[in-house]
């Protein structure tokens, strides 16, 4: 009887030393140029055009029509870059962060857009209309 193909492989790969990163007990392995990590959004440079929430496969982003700004959902995020890719101002990249791992959809670490600068936001455009009325 002949022995199966799979054997010879084993037998060789059991005397080679593992092919992957034993990364909590050794560094990372280099980040490559072209990295998709999470994305990172500058809410200041945001003028509200939603062409991400266009793109978007995954649902990400939400519009806020009041201060004209998207909101992220960073857990729901597939990593396809569309949304830097078609964001006219530069708002959006791809950051090198790949230690994603939580419990918790709702961690603060996905959600950059956060109440306290929705309200810093929203502050903001109301002095601009204070400002413009008063400029008349």
């Amino acid at each position: 009887m002949r022995a199966p193909i799979l054997v010879p492989t084993v037998l060789r790969n059991l005397a080679k030393k593992p092919a992957t990163n034993l990364f909590p007990e050794t560094e990372p392995v280099p980040i490559p140029e072209d990295f998709r990590g999470i994305i990172s959004y500058n809410v200041d440079k945001c003028v509200g055009c939603r062409m991400c929430v266009t793109v978007c496969p995954a649902g990400v982003f939400v519009y806020l029509p009041d201060i004209r700004k998207v909101a992220l959902w960073t857990a729901r995020c597939v990593f396809c870059k569309q949304c830097v890719d078609v964001c006219p101002t530069g708002a959006l990249r791809m950051s090198n962060d790949f230690l994603l791992a939580s419990y918790d959809n709702y961690d603060d670490k996905f959600i950059p857009l956060k109440e306290e600068k929705i309200e810093e936001v929203r502050r903001k455009l109301e002095e601009k209309k204070k400002a413009k009325g008063q400029g008349v």
